[in-house]
């Protein structure tokens, strides 16, 4: 496994740990692809447990941020779904950027 998936594995892990979020670390987490959106940005997409006999969730590691709404992970969809969490968080930013302007 190469740092950059490493790297994201533990930012995932932190971002999960948060007492806001999971609140703790997810008992397994497995890397599953990354892609590039229109914008060039990169993500990674990841597939955690809450726990030894829970789903598959789906969260990202992106250059835009770390996030997940704790959604199931689908195979079939995880890119799909992993680019309206990208999405959401591109909005999220550029809504902030605004408001400082303003």
């Amino acid at each position: 496994m190469d740092k950059e998936i490493k790297d994201a594995i533990l930012e995932m892990e932190k971002w999960l740990s948060d007492p806001h979020e999971l609140g703790h670390k997810p008992v397994k987490i497995e890397y599953v692809k990354s892609f590039e959106d229109e914008d060039g940005i990169k993500c990674m997409i990841f597939k955690y447990k809450k726990s030894i006999f829970g789903k598959w969730l789906l969260g990202i590691v992106s250059e835009s941020g770390t996030f997940s709404e704790m959604q199931e992970y689908h195979e079939s969809t995880a890119v799909a779904d992993a680019k309206k969490i990208l999405d959401m968080l591109k909005n999220y930013w550029k809504e902030l950027a605004k408001k400082i302007q303003e």
